[in-house]
């Protein structure tokens, strides 16, 4: 994973996997992005702080943000890629998914309704076994649940 200048462009097929939209989907998103960031700036100008220029560009922020929503590696990880610290990057992910939510709005149930299209959900709802401290199992151990057979 690298950041958004150091991308593959030419393979549309790897810029997909990797990213998880095509490249004119992402620049969409970036410029709709782009757009609100300036909106917000313009209704709080006094309420900027801190550095003016920022470590990572938008592309960057989105991609971060999309690439943790598809691969969802730890954010440690994915601060050393981008090159920043681990609470920044968790940072730039919630403030960009807020925005993401904001910009990007499903339309509901009623409105898909009356269009006549149908929407398919898929529901994940397999079982995952959750680890359970080894020291000291014994003593809560009943044997009648059978999690070993």
């Amino acid at each position: 994973m690298k950041p958004y200048a150091q991308l593959p462009t030419d393979n549309p097929e790897e810029y997909k996997r990797l990213v998880g939209l095509s490249k004119e989907d992402f620049q969409h998103l970036n410029g709709k992005l782009c757009v609100y960031i300036g909106e917000q700036k313009a209704l709080s100008p006094l309420t900027r702080r801190g550095r003016k220029d920022s470590k990572l560009t938008t592309e960057d922020r989105l991609l971060l943000t999309l690439y943790y929503l598809r691969h969802y590696p730890t954010l440690i990880n994915l601060g050393a890629v981008f090159g920043i610290s681990e609470s920044y990057c968790h940072k730039v992910y919630s403030r960009t998914a807020r925005m993401l939510a904001k910009i990007e709005k499903l339309p509901n149930r009623k409105a898909l309704l009356e269009e006549g299209q149908s929407a398919t959900l898929i529901i994940d709802a397999s079982e995952q076994r959750i680890e359970r401290p080894v020291k000291g199992q014994k003593d809560f151990y009943s044997g009648k649940k059978k999690p070993h057979g």
